[in-house]
């Protein structure tokens, strides 16, 4: 069943997205996997521009070093802010303790720069479920787990969590530590693609894969 809700429980919030290009590819291969193509587009262009048409918001493109943003900087159009890892983390925790500190609004909508499905639509109503709940979170689970690489988080949380500086960087930690609420792919309108918006690719096959459901 649908979760269903009146608009009169909607807060008015404010969201800006993080996007995650800080990792190295390893499985990838060679090629940076945030450059390789989706319908002619970078894959990181393609998320950069679905989330600021999902939050009407500047992006953040937390990507690891200058080195790494000299890589990403030219396939991405302006307006984006970059933001670097912290020195006391790594892998994504660190990218996302680097961003946040760049944001000044009620929430946030993190991801990773390898989502090639990811739909404005799926954004769009995670922040409605953060603007209804009292919830430091707002995460997307299926068979597969936990999605805290597509998922709306409460901005002050995420910032006294990594103000912690925690030893325990897995997002898992992070996602236990916090008030957050799990939604699933059965709870979204049928308007909503959630399972797909939320699928990654972390092999060049997955990639071909993702390029075949989506017709390129």
């Amino acid at each position: 069943m649908s979760a269903e809700h009146n608009q009169d429980d909607r807060r008015a919030v404010s969201v800006t997205p993080i996007v995650l290009a800080g990792g190295g590819s390893e499985r990838f291969g060679p090629e940076p996997k945030s450059l390789a193509t989706v319908q002619g587009q970078p894959m990181i262009a393609r998320i950069v521009d679905a989330v600021r048409a999902a939050t009407g918001r500047t992006p953040v493109v937390a990507v690891g070093d200058p080195e790494k943003q000299s890589v990403v900087d030219p396939a991405l159009s302006p307006p984006v802010r970059y933001r670097y890892d912290v020195e006391w983390g790594r892998g994504p925790l660190a990218g996302i303790a680097g961003a946040i500190s760049a944001v000044e609004t009620d929430a946030v909508f993190v991801c990773g720069c390898d989502m090639p499905q990811l739909d404005p639509t799926a954004v769009e109503w995670l922040v409605d479920e953060y603007a209804r709940r009292p919830a430091d979170a707002i995460i997307p689970a299926d068979d597969a787990g936990h999605h805290p690489l597509h998922a709306v988080y409460d901005t002050q949380a995420l910032q006294r969590y990594c103000s912690q500086q925690p030893s325990d960087l897995r997002l898992q930690r992070l996602v236990s530590e916090l008030n957050a609420t799990v939604v699933q792919d059965q709870d979204a309108p049928d308007r909503v693609p959630l399972n797909r918006s939320v699928s990654n690719t972390n092999t060049r096959a997955e990639l071909c894969a993702a390029r075949t459901r989506i017709g390129d």
